[in-house]
């Protein structure tokens, strides 16, 4: 992938996992081609709607809302892909990416333990 322009917009891309990057990428061509932006304002661009659409996209983490044992669940996790691996083997059903925010306010006065999961050789 190409490096972006602007030093700030390359260093918060890095950050990026591999699907935020691709879609980062995807985005900034479109401005640029089909909006005629040059290539630093279609990146920046780009990054301003990603950070609006996906907040946490810079820290790296994902958060994960699922159906598991009959109940909803969640699960923070910095590989997506490993981590819907796991949990299709655990049973999890129906799972998908939620904003952490939005899980936290939803149960208010709540404080969450964030602890590890074991599932025989697997650790989520």
């Amino acid at each position: 992938m190409p490096r972006p322009v602007d030093p700030l917009v390359a260093e918060l891309a890095d950050r990026l996992d591999e699907s935020h990057r691709e879609w980062f990428e995807e985005r900034a061509g479109i401005v640029e081609f089909d909006a005629g932006h040059s290539r630093v304002d279609a990146e920046r661009l780009a990054l301003l709607t990603l950070m609006q659409r996906h907040p946490a996209a810079l820290i790296g983490v994902t958060t994960l809302q699922m159906m598991l044992g009959g109940e909803t669940r969640w699960a923070l996790t910095a590989d997506v892909d490993l981590a819907k691996r796991q949990l299709a083997e655990m049973g999890a059903v129906d799972v998908h990416e939620v904003a952490l925010a939005d899980v936290v306010r939803a149960h208010p006065g709540v404080i969450t333990f964030i602890e590890a999961v074991r599932n025989a050789d697997h650790l989520i």
